[in-house]
């Protein structure tokens, strides 16, 4: 889950208590797009986490000392050093409704504003002048299209913020407003999937509690909502904790007692919550916990994969010592025509036959006899092997090729398992693994992997487009072969594991910078996916062929124009 409205502003409470005033001593760079500020209050050193990590952004207070992670300091990182060491922090503040906060510094250098925004695959930080120039970004924006009203996020440029919702804003949601929206809506629609798209600063988590609240259930639909009175008195109950800071930090967990969600205010929709201390608490034991879990559940299918490597590795030796043990089958067939022709001077018990060959490739061949045989057995045996040796002339290129293709299978599910965001995903992994015969795995493989395929990603391009993307090897075969029609575009980073992205065209071609976007998606959705600038390959759909005998999503394709894109995430719905 991400952050959202309630549980900004609760992190800005805490901040404003805890480490407003304070001097920050040091900024270290966990990733590159992960930061730690420490923050000096007297008599007590604080640390707090900036990340805008898109599978995990966050902002929280951590009782650990942050510490320099692997990897070159990134551009952000050299101004955050240039600018936050010796600043104080004099002012947080965050707009009405919005996932942002700007930290407002005095420094040596002059003043600076440190914006956090935490828009879920949109995370970003970023560093400016009291102008609003930039100074620093982790994730840059590509350059905007002349007439482009899309926002630039590069140095020395002016900072513009996300544009503002075109929703309602909470004190707006009235009686009549409300039964305006109920109206236009489907009555099937659910309450918990029409809030968060009609009033500012609702999110799917927060819109369930309110529904329960009001109907006690979240499955309570538009149609079934006649009396609105509970339902507004939900919505203002709730909104009150933003005006008086009254928040109450809880944890949602499982069945299997991991934890599902965090908030500042008591679930009443959910079973398994505990209180904490703090928000920071609450969000650190969240991400903490669910990446450990994520970990161990991952280790044995990378385990899994590394043996799978390893047996390869084997084979492959194997069959080069097989070639070269093959390499002349010819000598083979002339000992066995030398045995033949000199077999009435052979004794029985005899263990070697020297002659002159005349004719062959050598005029001395020496040949070693199996005692126990007649002449004729022995010569017979040469034969065999040498009728073998023939035919792993033909077989051994083949049987390089299926390991190579083995080989790239394994790229891909391990690339799936690093993509996988939830445990469904996780599972994918682990039962492609079993199919293939990597891995052991008890799951219902038929049924599951249905569902896993229809789970594919559903995108719209920035003019409109539809856009497909598979984020396994289950989904991208489900897309390129189940779903995609001939004449529809289908896009791959070039010779790297990752996603099969659609763009369908029954509806007309998209356009182009629908495609480079497509093309950054991909690239994203990749095992280059850290990369500045990344090879992708464009083509049709009917020009993409499944390898015969190879395992799902692994394909050639043809007629393939390759463009160049910057790794960016998508814009992900919201959760449900």
């Amino acid at each position: 889950m991400s952050f959202d409205t309630f549980s900004m502003a609760a992190m800005a409470a805490e901040l404003r208590r805890v480490v407003l005033g304070g001097r920050v001593q040091q900024v270290a760079q966990i990733n590159s797009l992960t930061y730690g500020f420490e923050i000096f209050v007297h008599p007590i050193r604080h640390y707090v986490i900036f990340s805008a990590e898109p599978q995990a952004p966050r902002l929280h207070l951590t009782p650990k000392k942050v510490r320099r992670g692997v990897g070159n300091a990134t551009p952000l990182m050299l101004v955050l050093r240039k600018y936050m060491r010796g600043a104080r922090l004099r002012l947080i503040e965050q707009p009405p409704y919005e996932r942002l906060l700007y930290f407002h510094f005095d420094g040596p250098l002059g003043s600076t504003i440190f914006a956090v925004e935490l828009l879920g695959t949109r995370s970003n930080l970023i560093l400016l002048e009291p102008d609003r120039n930039i100074l620093g970004v982790a994730r840059l924006s590509r350059p905007a299209e002349p007439d482009s009203r899309q926002r630039v996020l590069i140095p020395n440029e002016l900072y513009e913020p996300p544009p503002p919702q075109d929703k309602l804003d909470p004190p707006e949601l009235t009686q009549i407003t409300l039964r305006q929206e109920l109206a236009e809506a489907s009555a099937e629609l659910r309450l918990a999937r029409l809030l968060p798209g009609i009033v500012r600063g609702v999110s799917p988590l927060l819109a369930r509690e309110i529904t329960y609240r009001a109907t006690g259930s979240v499955e309570t639909t538009a149609g079934q909502l006649s009396v609105l009175t509970p339902f507004l008195e939900a919505v203002q109950q709730l909104f009150e904790h933003l005006h008086h800071d009254r928040w109450q930090p809880t944890l949602a967990y499982d069945d299997e007692d991991r934890p599902v969600g965090f908030a500042p205010y008591p679930f009443h929709h959910l079973a398994n919550t505990r209180s904490v201390d703090t928000f920071s608490e609450a969000v650190e034991t969240y991400f903490a916990e669910r990446a450990a879990g994520y970990a161990i559940a991952k280790a044995p299918l990378l385990e899994a994969i590394k043996e799978a490597r390893e047996r390869l590795a084997r084979r492959r030796e194997r069959l080069a010592e097989d070639a070269a043990a093959r390499a002349n089958p010819t000598k083979l067939k002339e000992k066995g025509e030398a045995i033949l022709a000199y077999a009435h001077q052979i004794q029985p018990g005899q263990t070697e036959l020297a002659v002159d060959w005349v004719g062959g490739e050598s005029e001395h061949l020496s040949v070693a006899l199996d005692p126990a045989l007649s002449a004729s057995e022995n010569a017979q045996q040469y034969f065999n092997r040498y009728r073998k040796a023939l035919r792993a002339a033909d077989e051994i290129p083949a049987q390089y090729e299926t390991i190579a293709l083995e080989e790239r299978y394994l790229d891909q599910l391990e690339q799936d398992l690093e993509m996988a965001e939830d445990r469904p995903e996780i599972d994918v992994v682990a039962e492609s693994l079993a199919e293939a015969g990597y891995y052991r795995s008890r799951a219902e493989r038929k049924k599951r992997q249905k569902r896993a395929a229809s789970r594919y990603l559903r995108l719209t391009a920035p003019d409109g487009a539809r856009v497909w993307v598979g984020k396994n090897a289950l989904q991208n075969a489900y897309l390129t072969f189940s779903r995609a029609s001939a004449d529809d575009l289908w896009l791959h980073a070039r010779d790297v594991p990752g996603a099969h992205v659609i763009i369908p065209t029954a509806e007309g071609l998209p356009s182009e910078a629908d495609v480079f976007w497509a093309a950054s998606v991909a690239a994203y959705y990749s095992r280059a996916r850290q990369d500045t600038s990344v090879e992708v390959d464009v083509t049709l759909r009917k020009y993409v062929r499944a390898i015969k005998g190879a395992a799902p999503g692994l394909v050639t394709y043809r007629n393939e124009t390759t463009l160049r894109a910057a790794p960016e995430a998508p814009d992900l719905p919201d959760e449900e």
